[in-house]
């Protein structure tokens, strides 16, 4: 159309209803369209993200033995620490025993020092402290596991203890030092 024509004022109107109606067509296509792949997009989506029963059975299995094997290494670990804290110990109190040998020595001499007689119960409570414990001596059966017998007496089949020359000691049931025995037989 020329500028110079004038326009019919129906013409204007149906050219609106025209321009209406393509875009309600237009935007009820767009909807579909969305909505569609919508929906095959969520299907997409749950297929790439599902995963077999096999599958998820396997993951499931290797989930729990990693679990497990994380519980088992913080317990060994827990073990291991503990073991060398214990291995620590009794290296510095095996040190210390020569110590309280002289110390017993020296208290079953005649006019002991009271301050030798302090010093020798200090190192009791050291050892206490450290769950130390002597190992079983005069009267008890004899177990070479901890006594090592340096005289043996007698003819019998019962082996006790009849002397103790040097003490043993363990520290929470592992030995430190075995004790240094006479053995009698019965």
């Amino acid at each position: 159309m020329n500028n110079n024509e004038s326009l019919d004022p129906e013409d204007i109107e149906t050219s609106e209803e025209t321009s209406e109606e393509t875009s309600e067509e237009t935007s009820e296509e767009t909807s579909e369209e969305t909505s569609e792949e919508t929906s095959e997009e969520t299907i997409n989506d749950e297929e790439a993200h599902s995963v077999p029963l096999e599958q998820y059975e396997k993951i499931k299995d290797d989930y729990l033995r990693l679990a497990a094997d994380f519980e088992n290494f913080k317990k060994r670990a827990e073990k291991e620490k503990s073991m060398s804290m214990v291995s620590s110990l009794s290296m510095i109190i095996s040190t210390l025993l020569p110590l309280i040998d002289n110390f017993e020595i020296a208290m079953n001499q005649d006019g002991t020092p009271t301050e030798i007689e302090a010093l020798y119960k200090m190192t009791q409570v050291f050892l206490d402290t450290f769950n130390v414990k002597e190992v079983p001596g005069t009267g008890e059966p004899f177990d070479p596991s901890y006594h090592e017998a340096v005289e043996q007496s007698g003819e019998g089949d019962i082996e006790l203890v009849g002397e103790v020359l040097r003490k043993g000691y363990q520290i929470d049931g592992r030995l430190l030092r075995p004790a240094m025995v006479k053995v009698h037989s019965e």
